[in-house]
Order: C-alpha cells, then structure tokens, then sequence
C-alpha cells in the first residue's frame, strides 16, 4: 500500500451552458470549478454567441463577416462579428468578476497551479467551416489556411492570456476540432461536386497541430489540449495517429478530451489506445462523462459508483492509479450542462464529488 495518498483529479465543465446572463454562469464556474474554471459558452444568446463565432472574435488582424452559407473572410469586420466579440468579453469580464467574489486568499490555488480553460474551434474545423471571399472553404487555399492559423493562436491565446492574468491563473487551450477526421479523409463539404476538397494527409496534420500549438504558447498560452470525437463514422475513420503519435523534433500537446462513454464501453479500440499513451506518456486526458453518464452524478452512491468504474478504466488502459489520477480532467457532457442553471451546478457538482472520492477508493 502506497504511504502517500494519490493525487484527485481535476474537474471542470467542457464549456456550453445554458441561458444568456454571463454573470449567473460566471457564479456557478467558480463556485463549481474554483481551481480549473473554464470560460462559460452561452449560445443560446443567438448568432456569433456559438463557440465558432467567439472563436472568430479572437482572430488578431483578420476580419470576418457572413455569407449566405456561414462565416468568411472579409475586408472589414462584419456586425455579427462585432457582436461576437463583445459578447465574447463580456463573458470575460463577467467571469473575472465573479472569480474576484469567491476569492479566498487563505484556500485559493496558487497561480502556477490554478488555470483557466478557454476552449476554441481548432484550426483545421475552422478552415473547413470558413469561407474565402469567393466562396470556397479556407481548406483549399494553403495560404490563407496559414494565415487563419497564425491569426487564430495569437489572437486566441493573447485574449485567454490577459483574462487569466487578472484571474491569477494560467492557460489552457482546448482546441475543439469535430472535423479533424473529415479532413483527413476528404469528406468535408464542398459547395460543389466541381471542387472537391482533397484529403490532407495525417502526418500533415500531426505536424500541423503540434506547430500551432507551440504558436499558442508562444503567444501566452500554458498548456494545450486536443479535442476530437471518440468515434467515428465509415467515411471519416478516426486517425488518432494524427494525436497519439507525436512527429519527430516536435513538441507533443499537453492532451487530449474525449467523450468518455465510449471508452467505458470499449466501442473504440482506437480511441482506447490513444487515450492509454496520452497517460503513458505523461499528458492530460480530459473525460467527458462518466460511465452510465446518462444522467448526471446525483448523490454520494453514484459518485461512488462512477469513482470505481473510472478506476477500472485506468486499469484496462494500463495506466497505473496513482500516477494517473493526477493527470485526469473530469467534466460533464455537454448535454447535462445546457438544460437549465440547477441541472449544471448539479452535474459540475458531481463530477466534483466524483474527482474527490476517486483517490480514497484507490488507496
């Protein structure tokens, strides 16, 4: 038996929730998730309040507008991207304030320790998604994907900077890419049969991503994160390789989330895989959901419940507890955080409890 009890996980939220006051989302955050606070999404504010339009806010030096279609490149910013970006620090204001609230100089985590999560669509999803003045998707177009690129981690990551400096935290960065595995498999939609867009090869965007996110830290960021979709379908199979396998001379992302009901029921070998090097390696792996997470984790029997089954996954993974627990993020999914404010202080809640009976079940 180990003298020293292992280390909890941390818990936080993975972004969206539910309404449209920044201040009510900003108090349940930090009574919720003090020491990983993430920044609250509410997208039911309308257009530009969704996690594309906040993301496109934070571009340093390359305007947007909108198109019949979606989001593209302009000469000027738009009104909705004017929106976007008041919205998106207002939000920012508002969490800040309430971190000044629930401040406890005598149990507040330290600053090295403590990080504020500021999550953002990853560059390869945002230049599926984004238009170029003619019409075409960013994809096709090498430079101005560069461009896109370049502009979206030193905007982002100087935005996240600032915030978490007067929050006494650092960054973390989870770059939200549901269309990663389209792009590598040349699915992604084109506005014609005429102008397909090609596949970008895996190893192309392994180097990719490892170099944007050494742009991120480069421009105020602490740590980043990789988000992907556990599973995958015929015509876009998953490539964890583009993650798990880290190219030669170049510095690995600090993690990877996923949604974790997969993991638990073993439907993605792959993801299983990836997940298990992810903790062998050293790095983060941030789970969203727990086993059964249908609903959310409601009393101490549950957490209980969802601890022990999470301590059999590290198992399976061959990720040994003690070290590992350290290295987990715990959240809930997204569903059980964007129905009403008193469901989301009750999933945060229980991922809380989940994360602090974990270690006593490993001893």
């Amino acid at each position: 038996m180990n003298p020293v009890a292992p280390a909890a996980p941390a818990h936080t939220g993975p972004g969206p929730m539910p309404g449209s006051d920044p201040r009510e989302a900003a108090r349940i955050v930090m009574g919720e998730c003090p020491g990983l606070p993430f920044l609250p999404e509410l997208p039911g504010r309308g257009p530009g309040a969704d996690l594309a339009g906040r993301s496109l806010a934070m571009l340093a030096d390359l305007p947007v507008d909108v198109s019949p279609r979606g989001w593209r490149l302009a000469r000027s910013r738009g009104r909705l991207a004017r929106v976007a970006a008041d919205l998106v620090d207002r939000d920012g204001d508002a969490l800040e304030e309430a971190a000044e609230l629930a401040r406890d100089p005598e149990s507040e985590p330290r600053a090295a320790d403590r990080r504020l999560q500021v999550r953002v669509v990853g560059p390869w999803t945002l230049a599926a998604g984004l238009e170029l003045p003619g019409g075409l998707p960013v994809l096709t177009d090498r430079g101005a994907r560069r461009d896109l690129a370049a502009s979206l981690a030193e905007g982002s990551a100087a935005w996240a900077a600032r915030l978490a400096g007067r929050m006494r935290a650092g960054v973390r960065i989870v770059l939200d890419e549901p269309m990663l595995w389209r792009v590598a498999a040349g699915t992604v939609p084109a506005p014609s049969h005429f102008d397909p867009i090609p596949p970008v090869p895996v190893e192309q965007l392994a180097l990719a991503l490892c170099r944007f996110a050494d742009a991120l830290r480069a421009a105020g960021a602490d740590e980043v994160l990789l988000r992907v979709p556990t599973t995958s379908v015929p015509e876009a199979p998953a490539l964890f390789t583009a993650f798990a396998e880290t190219p030669r001379g170049e510095t690995p992302l600090d993690g990877l989330c996923l949604d974790a009901a997969p993991l638990y029921a073993a439907r993605s070998h792959d993801a299983l895989d990836a997940a298990g090097t992810v903790l062998g390696d050293g790095r983060i792996l941030q789970l969203e959901g727990a086993a059964g997470a249908g609903r959310p984790i409601a009393d101490r029997a549950a957490a209980e419940q969802a601890a022990n089954a999470l301590l059999g996954l590290l198992d399976r993974l061959a990720a040994p507890r003690y070290e590992s627990l350290a290295r987990l993020v715990l959240t809930p999914t997204e569903g059980q955080v964007t129905r009403d404010s008193s469901a989301t202080t009750r999933a945060l809640a229980g991922v809380r409890q989940m994360a602090e009976i974990a270690p006593h079940i490993a001893e």
